[in-house]
């Protein structure tokens, strides 16, 4: 949890971080249902030590030997949740950002699937996480498609 906090800073050192790029940058237009930026780090903790949480219980119950299957998937999806934050809020690249929030719905869900398989609770555990990662999904998406259509219109007006 601390790494994703601490992760958020890197927009920091550019001036940006997240204060909220995504809302000053005036080819963007920010999705209707668009949270705070303030609750961007609260999310990601309570995601992350829920996440921490999960992975106890698994441990606890089963062991590392009977539980290696899922922690390999659930280390895939940690690795791609330690990557959202630079890629959106330091280098500010949208479209990777998508990918990276669809990967991580994507082994967030196989990681519900392999933890409930071995110990239920600790499937369960991780719903809150899926609905905030389908959320950011479609805003992610809102937000870039919003860039898209803003961009082109730039370029249009730029061209004549």
């Amino acid at each position: 949890a601390v790494v994703s906090t601490q992760s958020g800073h890197y927009g920091r050192d550019r001036g940006t971080g997240y204060d909220g790029w995504h809302y000053l940058e005036t080819t963007l237009e920010d999705p209707s249902f668009g949270l705070p930026t303030s609750a961007y780090v609260p999310l990601w903790f309570i995601m992350f030590s829920m996440f921490g949480i999960a992975s106890f219980v698994l441990w606890y119950v089963n062991g590392v030997v009977h539980s290696f299957g899922p922690y390999i998937i659930s280390s895939i999806k940690f690795l791609f949740s330690l990557m959202w934050f630079p890629i959106f809020f330091y280098w500010q690249k949208i479209e990777v950002t998508f990918i990276i929030t669809v990967l991580l719905w994507v082994f967030n869900g196989l990681t519900m699937v392999f933890f409930a398989g071995t110990y239920q609770i600790s499937g369960l555990i991780l719903i809150p996480e899926q609905i905030w990662l389908s959320y950011l999904c479609i805003w992610t998406f809102f937000l870039w498609n919003g860039h898209e259509k803003s961009d082109s219109v730039i370029t249009a007006s730029n061209a004549t």
